[in-house]
């Protein structure tokens, strides 16, 4: 009964249209499309009937084209959340739109939003039938970079797309240059009013009555107004005396409909009157929420009566479940209420939507009711529903309590307990902090008024645990979490599981991977137990990391399709999706890895899960840079950087920065590297650092092979091995052994490098790691036939990979053919100008080199403007010019 209520963003509005849709302004809307318009503007005052108008226009032409409906509201002025419907809007009109620029959206923001609106016009060209795309009430937009997007779309739209937009004023847009260009038809408020003969025809279908001088009056009174019309002809249907009325009917128009609504409302009798102003203060109603604000038990009963009865309701879904009432008439019912009476109204309606579980939209009820001590209790329930964090929506949590006032919460230390908890999952570490040494001292100084303190101070205990081991203070997180999980009770599953989940995190980073290992399924079992799928998953996710860095790839991969399995398609499980990915990038399973992480980000991102996109943002630097996209790879890093500055830690700054210096090693700028290596031999001695940084110290190890400072290197990589080996950490050990191949090899000592080849190669045929071999380039693929023999069939594999690469990027002259550009190729669109010039399409390319379909029209697009021409055709003839 309760899904469904984001769908109405897109859905069409139903219910009786037939009788406003006149054959006039179709046929004008009609002409439009026959003159390929770009855009037809359908701009008046409220209640003209734009968008009945336009819905029975698209309805009888279903046949013909396809359409989509987005509905705007005030919210949508955010620009990341328009145009992810924009996206969603065109996704939905056909499933083979979109892709790209979804693509794009799910990389955030290391693209201009204009990229994302190019990549759909892109799409759009190649769109084999006609589209209609509305934007309904366009007027709620004020946000002048929207404004800009959509000039930049309606200028550039393709002949076969046609964008309708309703609006109560003008939008600003090119609209000048559009007529003057014939690409615009407009319909404005004298379009709109009714005629005579279409009052005539709009009335005889409402009222039994002589219209001869009806039809006239209500013609000139109303000037045609649709809403004016609808409300007279609900007067006339059960008025004793019709013709008083309309010699009484004067008045602007929105004098004429605080007069109608009145007449209306006043025709009911008292229980229907006292429902509608009771329910007015609803955004969206069903029978059993009506019950509970008005006290009535005949509520579905009143529902039937008002649609049948037309009286301004909306249905909201095909089932005739959720309605709403017409926005006008909702704004006028709500007039008739004090303030007081909206107050008490909201309240109860947040009450009923709590006690039904519909969480968000208490605290939306508690918060339109301006009451903050309700909205804070709301919350706190909220924060202890388990249901809640279940569903992993950290975006809304945090912002309600931005929304809360300090001074609310500073007397509410359960509240203030477990919101320092969500600004943890976060990544807003100082707030957090703070909340929880607030709730702390509050219960410490007031124990007698906090229910169950003990409780709650070992629940403090856990928090203070997590933030410890996240900030790498080891000592202080085993010694808080070991008292926390002395003090809970047995059957506190909950808060035992995230205990337990902060000493996997502990003994993870203090190098014991098999405890860590242990303590993350055990979290995940009591979470499961405790009904809290977030927790649960994650905390698979968490051990399925750890198996990777114990060299288990295929049970890494088991944890995580365990984690899928928990729940449907919950943001937590984003997280899952991305570690598949990373696996399969490990395997060089490329296509697959490309497409989990997609899929695994946009989870993530739906439910602002800080902690999870770090990781994911890691694994899409490694894709990136695997398909030799660097660019892509800087990118994702540059937002993995912005991304751990908001924790605040220090050591996650560090990754952040090993990964970074990897990527300038690779690219043959080391200077970078150079520098971060600098900083972090001095960050590596401080007498802080008690946790094991295996990737910082495999970095270190690169610089100095880079550097030629191979005293130091051989140091490093000894003490690694040794730690490594002794404690289970197999990847790193695999690492280390791989680096003294290439160690010896810088040497000279080439006996010494096969040798430590071969046991680089036994120690990875197993799991068959791949990519950690093929990232070292031709240097390690020049030894590769020497180690052979040690395992056969998965060196013959590296070598056919190898081959693949160089295949894919080989070409006459590169460097020559680049010398000749204002601006290189990159080696990707190298690649990608060789496949275009055997005649591939951007499905062909996209597959040939791992890529999605989307990425593989970006590169055509940049090959044709550094090539500075404007189809395939000049290009492949360009191509030729230079020497390709």
């Amino acid at each position: 009964m309760f899904r469904g209520l984001l769908e109405t963003k897109f859905h069409m509005p139903g219910g009786r249209t037939d009788d406003l849709a006149r054959p006039r302004l179709l046929s004008l809307l009609n002409s439009a499309l026959e003159a390929k318009r770009k855009m037809i503007l359908l701009s008046a005052p409220a209640g003209y009937g734009k968008t009945t108008l336009i819905a029975a226009w698209l309805r009888s032409r279903k046949n013909n084209f396809q359409s989509a409906w987005l509905a705007l509201d005030d919210e949508d002025n955010e620009l990341g959340r328009f145009i992810n419907y924009w996206v969603a809007l065109f996704n939905r009109a056909s499933e083979n739109l979109g892709q790209e620029s979804r693509y794009l959206l799910e990389m955030g923001q290391s693209l201009a939003p204009t990229a994302v609106v190019d990549a759909l016009l892109n799409e759009l060209t190649e769109l084999e039938h006609p589209l209609i795309v509305v934007l309904d009430d366009y007027h709620v937009i004020n946000n002048p970079q929207i404004h800009e997007l959509l000039t930049r779309f309606v200028e550039r739209l393709p002949e076969n797309v046609h964008l309708v937009i309703s609006s109560r004023q003008d939008p600003p847009l090119p609209l000048a240059r559009m007529r003057a260009h014939e690409q615009m038809t407009e319909l404005r408020a004298q379009d709109l009013r009714f005629t005579p003969d279409e009052v005539r025809q709009f009335l005889g279908r409402s009222i039994k009555l002589d219209l001869s001088q009806v039809t006239t009056v209500l013609e000139e009174r109303t000037e045609g107004w649709a809403v004016g019309l609808r409300l007279a002809s609900l007067v006339l249907q059960n008025s004793a005396d019709p013709q008083r009325f309309i010699e009484t009917f004067r008045g602007s128009h929105r004098y004429v409909l605080d007069y109608l609504a009145e007449q209306v409302v006043s025709q009911q009798d008292i229980e229907v009157r006292a429902f509608l102003t009771q329910t007015s203060v609803l955004e969206r109603f069903n029978a059993e929420v009506c019950s509970a604000l008005t006290e009535q038990t005949n509520s579905q009963a009143i529902i039937d009566r008002l649609e049948r009865s037309n009286l301004f309701i909306v249905p909201l879904d095909d089932q005739r479940c959720w309605y709403r009432y017409h926005h006008l008439f909702a704004d006028y019912l709500q007039t008739e209420l004090s303030q007081a009476e909206r107050t008490h109204l909201l309240e109860k309606a947040c009450q009923w939507h709590k006690e039904n579980g519909l969480i968000f939209e208490a605290a939306k009820y508690a918060f339109l009711s301006r009451n903050s001590e309700l909205a804070a209790d709301v919350i706190e329930w909220a924060l202890e529903n388990v249901s809640t964090w279940s569903g992993g929506d950290l975006g809304a949590l945090v912002k309600w309590l931005d929304k809360l006032p300090r001074s609310v919460m500073s007397s509410k230390p359960a509240l203030m307990l477990h919101a320092s908890r969500a600004l943890y999952l976060a990544g807003r570490i100082e707030l957090s902090a703070q909340l929880l040494e607030q709730a702390e001292e509050f219960m410490r100084k007031n124990p007698a008024s906090v229910p169950d303190v003990a409780r709650q101070l070992a629940i403090t205990s856990v928090y203070r645990g997590s933030l410890a081991a996240l900030r790498g203070d080891l000592h202080s997180a085993f010694e808080l979490t070991n008292q926390a999980l002395h003090q809970l009770p047995p059957d506190e599953l909950h808060a035992r599981a995230r205990a337990i989940d902060a000493l996997g995190l502990a003994h993870e980073l203090s190098g014991n991977l098999a405890e860590a290992s242990r303590a993350f399924l055990q979290a995940s079992a009591l979470a499961q137990a405790a009904g809290v799928s977030y927790l649960a998953a994650n905390a698979l996710c968490e051990a399925a990391l750890v198996q990777i860095e114990q060299g288990r790839l295929s049970l890494a991969a088991q944890t995580c399709r365990q984690a899928i399995q928990l729940d449907k398609a919950i943001p937590p499980l984003g997280l899952a999706w991305a570690i598949l990915a990373e696996i399969a990038r490990e395997r060089n399973e490329l296509s697959t890895a490309e497409r989990y992480l997609m899929d695994g980000m946009k989870l993530s991102r739906q439910g602002s899960l800080t902690d999870d996109l770090r990781y994911e943002l890691l694994f899409l630097a490694r894709q990136r840079q695997a398909l030799g996209d660097f660019l892509g790879a800087m990118a994702a890093l540059e937002q993995m950087d912005a991304l751990t500055q908001t924790f605040g830690i220090q050591r996650l700054g560090v990754l952040s920065g090993a990964q970074r210096a990897r990527l300038h090693l690779m690219q043959g700028t080391p200077d970078w590297a150079r520098q971060w290596a600098s900083n972090y031999e001095k960050f590596r001695k401080s007498d802080q650092v008690e946790y094991v940084q295996d990737l910082a110290e495999l970095t270190l190890a690169r610089v100095y092979l880079a550097n030629k400072e191979f005293q130091n290197a051989s140091a490093i990589l000894s003490w690694l091995l040794e730690q490594a080996d002794a404690t289970d950490r197999r990847r790193t050990g695999l690492e280390a052994v791989i680096l003294f191949s290439l160690f010896y090899q810088k040497q000279n000592q080439t006996a010494l490098a096969v040798e430590w080849l071969e046991k680089a190669l036994t120690r990875a045929e197993p799991e068959g790691f791949l990519r950690i071999f093929l990232d070292e380039g031709s240097n390690l693929k020049k030894l590769l036939p020497h180690a052979r023999h040690a395992a056969p069939d998965f060196a013959d594999r590296l070598m056919q990979a190898f081959s693949e690469r160089v295949k894919r990027s080989s070409s006459k002259n590169l460097h020559a053919v680049n010398e000749k550009l204002a601006v290189p190729l990159s080696d990707q669109e190298m690649r990608a100008l060789g496949l275009i010039m055997a005649g591939k399409s951007n499905a062909e390319i996209a597959a040939e080199l791992v890529i999605s379909v989307g990425t593989a029209k970006w590169h055509v697009h940049n090959i044709l403007q550094k090539l500075d021409v404007r189809t395939r055709a000049q290009a492949i003839v360009r191509a030729r010019e230079l020497g390709f």
